[in-house]
């Protein structure tokens, strides 16, 4: 192996290998605030507006009547394919955002109108009011991911949003949350739209003015985001780690795409997923889609997003874990089994 991709293997295996020594250590590295300008928001409101969302999104609207503010969830077409990835903030009793891709917001205001039917809501685009920032460690300590088996994932597949940020000054118009999807991916806070930085609620912060810092940390984490990554009306919700993620539930009733889903994880058959890439050398240039290929020139998987050395793939599991060697237009490219996923298939009986 090139000494370059062993370092970087080395640094997204270490989670497997040091176990407890860095249990209990404090850490001194300062936390990065990072303003999400590629998401939007739209805002769902009224009486009905729980049960509206209920019929629409892959996740329980329930989960949030406790004390959870936050959900992950996809919305999909009746064919059972990812339209939307987004995140659900509960505002109030009856008041509700979806988080999206700031360019399918248009998209998704107009799929909310076509559903509602007769229903009285308010279903408008709130980017202008509301802007996401994220809240993060960029080098977190991987073991502080507790591993579950599939089973009590599936049969509890919400996250306690516990939000460990303590803000200054006047927080009344904020909602923070700790990333529901994983724990790594730190906390987002939704804050009004004239927001320009955080260091009045959180001093010490570091601020950085891209999105690169947070996109790389979720490609070493391999979780997608976003209609590029999870193209739209092409991909799967399980392909994506939906069910992993904390995204879907299997006992909620009925939804929109419902059936294919449902049937997909019964049936236990879930070959391809989006996994992590390491590059051997800098990927930026990669074309989307490009396939991955094994050493036997099979094609295993394709490219979803690269950025430097990290990127996602949608890949055959068993297939490329089991490989001996796995290229991308020339570029070496390694992949491994996240440390967040469950410790076994679910129900025992999927063909990972």
């Amino acid at each position: 192996m090139l000494p370059r991709l062993r370092c970087h293997v080395t640094a997204a295996m270490a989670c497997r290998r040091i176990g407890s020594l860095q249990a209990g250590v404090p850490r001194t590295r300062p936390l990065y605030a990072e303003r999400q300008r590629h998401r939007g928001l739209v805002r769902v409101e009224g009486e009905e507006a729980a049960d509206f969302l209920q019929g629409l999104v892959t996740n329980d609207m329930r989960h949030l009547k406790g004390n959870t503010s936050a959900i992950y969830c996809l919305l999909l077409n009746r064919q059972g394919r990812v339209l939307y990835d987004s995140i659900i903030y509960h505002l109030s009793h009856s008041t509700f955002l979806l988080e999206c891709d700031v360019a399918r917001v248009s998209q998704l205001e107009r799929h909310l109108r076509m559903h509602k039917v007769r229903r009285r809501l308010v279903v408008e685009d709130a980017t202008g009011d509301f802007s996401v920032w994220c809240v993060f460690d960029p080098a977190p300590d991987m073991t502080q991911q507790t591993q579950v088996d599939a089973e009590s994932l599936y049969m509890n597949p919400k996250v306690q949003n516990e939000v460990a940020l303590h803000l200054a000054g006047d927080s009344r118009d904020i909602t923070a949350v700790q990333d529901p999807r994983v724990r790594q991916l730190g906390h987002r806070l939704v804050v009004p739209a004239t927001t320009v930085s955080l260091r009045g609620l959180l001093p010490g912060v570091e601020e950085n003015m891209g999105n690169d810092m947070f996109r790389s940390l979720r490609y070493r984490l391999g979780v997608g985001e976003g209609s590029e990554e999870l193209p739209s009306a092409k991909s799967l919700p399980l392909e994506a780690n939906c069910d992993y993620l904390h995204g879907v539930s299997f006992h909620k009733g009925c939804y929109v795409g419902q059936e294919l889903t449902a049937r997909t994880y019964h049936t236990g058959v879930i070959r391809k997923r989006l996994l992590p890439l390491i590059f051997s050398e800098d990927a930026s240039e990669v074309s989307a889609d490009a396939s991955v290929v094994d050493e036997t020139g099979r094609a295993v998987g394709k490219v979803r997003a690269c950025l430097g050395c990290h990127g996602l793939g949608l890949l055959r599991v068993e297939e490329c874990l089991g490989a001996e060697r796995l290229t991308v237009e020339g570029h070496i490219v390694q992949t491994f089994r996240p440390y967040w996923w469950p410790l076994q298939a679910p129900k025992s009986k999927a063909s990972l």
